[in-house]
């Protein structure tokens, strides 16, 4: 982005998981320290296990619940929640609600 502000940013649906969408905010051109995302995921979907290698993902849930895959034990979560997945360690996210789970996520280092 390489802005100080971000006003019109927009969902994007993601390519490998059906049913999420990326809002992709500040990244490693901005900050080499760190990259943001606002992830949406529509109810019945998920983002498949995975992990990162190189990065820790910290994760804010701003509206809606689900499930997420914390190595192998899948939490409950809600809104209000916040936790990390650090590097290397699988992890996934279900929307199990009703409504939309809508998640601020960071990573540290940036991926983006």
């Amino acid at each position: 982005m390489s802005e100080n502000f971000i006003l019109d940013a927009k969902f994007e649906e993601n390519p490998v998981h059906k049913g999420v969408y990326m809002k992709y905010l500040f990244g490693k051109e901005d900050n080499d320290r760190l990259s943001n995302v606002e992830i949406m995921i529509i109810p019945g979907f998920q983002i498949s296990p995975h992990t990162h290698e190189d990065s820790t993902e910290f994760f804010y849930i701003v509206g809606g619940e689900g499930e997420y895959l914390d190595g192998d034990e899948w939490k409950y979560i809600k809104r209000g929640d916040a936790f990390k997945a650090p590097k290397g360690r699988t992890h996934g996210i279900k929307n199990t609600g009703d409504g939309s789970l809508v998640i601020f996520s960071t990573f540290s280092p940036g991926i983006r």
